[in-house]
């Protein structure tokens, strides 16, 4: 068996040349919709990657009206914290906030304040589960209603912009993927049933004169291979060029790519594996119940 294995891989590869009017088509498609899966699987590693930062935006910021004593600044922490919604709490004295300005600004930005004119604060983050608009403004409305409490600041633009788009983050991406995969399968099949039809008469002389079903599957099944290969490789090849030339242009986007090597990875092997396994089984079904 085994010393027929040169001979089948030269019949795969001739069957790449001589079938090239429906190979190259099949294979033009393969490389379109392994790019696209590629594209949107980055893109879906992305929004995930972006949610989980948006925590950062649920979080508010309140300004004591006077600097609180310690035990009055230890009686609004345990207020504060037996909120619904507060998952930690950071209280900020006046002398910890002006530390953290100098570090951020220019020292000269102070120079004609006397003092420290910064007030303390309460940092509140919101639970995990219970990160929207509706909670952040109801936890700021809280927070005035206190008398030691003058303003309360939280990004709440950003977060209603960002709950309005997010979905479509997921979405999207899922949706091509989804569409992607579909349409690959039905390429693969359809070029593996063209390929086999156009050699139904050599399949069917080798089947009667004893070939083994080894023997009639092994060319198709490589044939799949080499073009599952071929094809998500150019794409693989593709993306990586042109993602390493928008990072170097936007290098912001570099930690939403960190780990698109394994997006191309998955889609080069789910390919070549799928083209293999179509053709195995499409082949097996014709050699059980003919076209």
């Amino acid at each position: 068996m085994l010393n027929r294995l040169p001979y089948l891989a030269v019949e795969a590869f001739k069957g790449l040349s001589r079938h090239r009017l429906v190979i190259i088509p099949s294979l033009a498609t393969t490389f379109l919709c392994s790019f696209l899966l590629i594209a949107s699987m980055n893109a879906l590693n992305s929004a995930v990657s972006l949610s989980m930062r948006s925590a950062s935006l649920y979080r508010i910021e309140a300004f004591f009206l006077n600097t609180p004593t310690q035990a009055e600044a230890d009686s609004i922490l345990n207020a504060v914290a037996s909120f619904e919604n507060v998952s930690s709490l950071i209280y900020v004295p006046d002398h910890q906030a002006l530390e953290e300005f100098k570090q951020s600004f220019p020292e000269d930005m102070l120079y004609l304040v006397e003092g420290n004119p910064l007030p303390a604060s309460l940092r509140i983050q919101i639970r995990a589960n219970a990160q929207n608009i509706e909670t952040i403004e109801k936890t700021s409305q809280l927070l005035l209603n206190m008398p030691e409490i003058s303003v309360v600041k939280a990004p709440t633009e950003w977060i209603k912009r960002w709950e309005n788009f997010k979905w479509h983050f997921f979405a999207i991406p899922m949706a091509v993927s989804a569409f992607m995969l579909i349409v690959l399968w039905l390429i693969m099949w359809n070029a593996v049933r063209l390929t086999l039809i156009s050699r139904k008469e050599l399949v069917n002389n080798i089947k009667y004169s004893g070939g083994t079903p080894f023997f009639i599957q092994f060319p198709f099944v490589l044939e799949g291979l080499l073009q599952g290969l071929i094809g998500a490789g150019l794409a693989v090849i593709l993306f990586s060029l042109l993602k390493n030339n928008i990072v170097e242009f936007f290098p912001i986007i570099l930690e939403f790519t960190q780990k698109s090597w394994q997006a191309s990875i998955f889609v080069l092997l789910f390919v070549t594996i799928s083209e293999a396994a179509v053709s195995f089984f499409t082949v097996r079904k014709f050699l059980a119940k003919g076209i």
